[in-house]
């Protein structure tokens, strides 16, 4: 049931950053929903789910934005490794843990995606872009980091179906 609640929040994030976000954009930035849930995935639930959100994640992201196919995949999926291999040592209940990791990691996500666009022929420039996509782009998900932090600890609440197994 989490599996299945956490794809639903991915693929309700793409449309609402299709629709909405796309919509209400500042200075042609806007927030990177996937991103957010991925890295706060992988620090909740550890390396394997992180891995399997972004790469669905991403995935899902470039086949409805017309994007590189598989870099925002493959971008997405090792920070999402990266936050499930971190989370052990360094999640708690702290308050500043989701709005640190998802600043960090969108920053290192979008530059994997910008070197891979690069790698793949888009030319685009890697030093001014840091500065006018990927350092914003992390500050703007920050804003959302504790209000999907706590989505999906709601989600995480969510009771399997099936019973437990005991008779009565």
């Amino acid at each position: 049931m989490k599996r299945l609640a956490i794809v639903a929040a991915i693929i309700a994030v793409v449309i609402l950053q299709s629709t909405i976000c796309s919509i209400v954009c500042w200075k042609g930035l806007k927030p990177d929903l996937v991103t957010v849930i991925v890295i706060l995935t992988g620090l909740m639930n550890g390396l394997v789910p992180g891995c399997a959100a972004g790469f669905v994640g991403g995935f899902i992201m470039d086949y409805f934005t017309g994007r590189l196919l598989g870099a925002g995949a493959l971008s997405k999926m090792a920070v999402g490794a990266l936050g499930g291999w971190i989370g052990p040592k360094i999640f708690g209940d702290h308050l500043l843990v989701p709005p640190t990791a998802v600043l960090v990691g969108t920053w290192v996500e979008q530059t994997i995606y910008l070197l891979l666009a690069n790698a793949f022929g888009r030319g685009l420039p890697v030093v001014g872009s840091l500065w006018t996509v990927v350092l914003p782009v992390g500050l703007i998900n920050v804003i959302f980091a504790l209000p999907v932090h706590y989505m999906l600890l709601a989600l995480a609440r969510i009771p399997s179906e099936g019973g437990t197994g005991e008779d009565g």
